[in-house]
């Protein structure tokens, strides 16, 4: 029995149980059968996750039920064994390989033991010509790693079908961010991309990915705020201030609103209230977010909406499940993004990360540079687009030609479209927003 193996099929059984990806374990039960697995408790395990999905949601607790209503939850060593899978399952960024891996073994074994029956009826006396048809068939059979290989005539056949959609205008437009000429550029974020917003300390990220997700909201497409940094509150405070346009700082000190603001605050929070909009401020990992997202999604679903986008305020503030342990710095950040981008793909939405440049990059006179991204170059390889956001003023309040009132906003990548385009913004720190910038006479 091969080690490999085991830890394949603990990694299998250990996803699904997780209960946070409903696709793999669907994808998965139709792939394997309980005789695929080498070890006979893991065979159990399979089966009762089986009959847990006839009937409703697979997660641990679920499964549990199951196997105690069969008395099988002890002899697969109880609640601590199947709780180490789940952890073991987050090791694995690609747990499709494990399935294909475990689906490849069980097809060689059963090529083995029909070439073994095969042999005894031989020797039985049985003469080949009978036994032809049931060597050729066991012997053509496909690994289930081929089976999976692409058709290029089905993809550009798909490909052909999109031309034609996007003929007759029947492509859903990307999402929009509401910062025009960004929009333009981009045609909208699409699905499945990672979007990077990189500034240094104070440029305004935070206040560049609340304006996308107020725009996102005011379209009806759901939004998974996840706050690393800031609490609810502090989020909720900041979208107020820039829906009805009071000063955050009057917000601190309401009994300094006059009517007129009241009543604009009044009717913000009766808005945002309505926004399909989820802020997460308990995700601290990639696998935390996975989880949100899922669920977000299924509760989106039940209104009839969509998750359409994802947003992470900011990368360098994840952490890795189970501590980083022999990584270092960098390729803990480059999990992160490969999870996040791997999540987008995954869930068919855009997933929006702020990340931080390096403090040697501080220098208000110079604009901002891919490398000098902080503490990953996978950030760069992973992201779709990476937006840079320079304020010179947050830097140094008297530098340059650029007024306090302005940021601008630099694409240093757009994997699908121009790059190094250049637009401006008008700058409201104290509304917590950005907006079009006023023309210069």
């Amino acid at each position: 029995m091969s080690t490999a193996m085991v830890l394949s099929e603990r990694i299998v059984l250990g996803t699904m149980l997780r209960g946070d990806d409903p696709g793999f374990t669907t994808d998965t039960l139709g792939r394997l059968t309980p005789a695929a697995f080498t070890v006979p408790a893991h065979r159990t395990v399979f089966t009762a996750i089986a009959r847990t999905a006839d009937t409703g949601t697979v997660d641990l607790s679920t499964v549990m039920v199951t196997l105690e209503t069969t008395d099988t939850l002890a002899t697969v060593g109880g609640f601590d064994v199947l709780a180490a899978a789940v952890q073991e399952s987050f090791t694995s960024t690609a747990p499709t390989d494990h399935v294909a891996r475990i689906a490849d073994k069980a097809a060689v074994d059963a090529r083995r033991r029909a070439l073994q029956q095969a042999v005894v009826a031989l020797d039985d006396g049985q003469d080949l010509d009978t036994n032809r048809a049931f060597l050729m068939d066991a012997l053509a059979s496909t690994s289930a790693t081929a089976q999976l290989l692409p058709s290029i005539s089905d993809q550009v056949n798909e490909y052909f079908a999109l031309l034609d959609q996007r003929l007759n205008g029947e492509v859903p437009a990307g999402l929009r961010t509401g910062w025009s000429r960004f929009d333009e550029i981009t045609l909208g974020l699409q699905p499945g991309s990672l979007v990077t917003v990189a500034g240094r300390a104070g440029t305004g990220k935070t206040v560049a990915m609340m304006d996308w997700t107020r725009q996102a909201c005011r379209d009806d497409c759901g939004v998974l705020y996840v706050a690393l940094e800031m609490s609810a509150q502090q989020m909720i405070e900041r979208a107020i201030s820039a829906e009805a346009c009071v000063e955050l700082n009057k917000l601190r000190e309401p009994g300094c609103l006059d009517d007129d603001q009241w009543d604009r605050v009044s009717g913000a929070i009766s808005t945002i209230a309505a926004w399909p909009l989820f802020i997460d401020t308990r995700s601290r990992t990639v696998a935390d977010i996975r989880r949100a997202a899922t669920a977000a999604k299924a509760a989106l679903a039940e209104s009839g909406r969509e998750l359409r986008l994802i947003v992470v305020d900011y990368l360098q503030l994840l952490s890795s499940d189970g501590g980083r342990g022999s990584m270092n710095r960098a390729e803990e950040v480059g999990r992160f993004t490969r999870g996040l981008k791997l999540l987008g793909g995954e869930l068919e939405t855009v997933v929006v990360a702020g990340s931080q440049f390096n403090r040697s990059a501080a220098d208000p006179n110079k604009l901002p540079r891919l490398d000098e991204l902080k503490e990953s170059g996978s950030i760069e390889e992973d992201s779709d687009i990476v937006l840079a956001l320079h304020r010179p003023h947050a830097i140094d309040g008297q530098i340059g030609m650029a007024t306090a009132d302005e940021i601008t906003g630099l694409i240093l990548k757009n994997r699908h479209g121009a790059a190094q385009a250049q637009f401006e913004r008008a700058w409201h720190g104290h509304l917590a927003s950005t907006d079009e910038p006023m023309r210069r006479r």
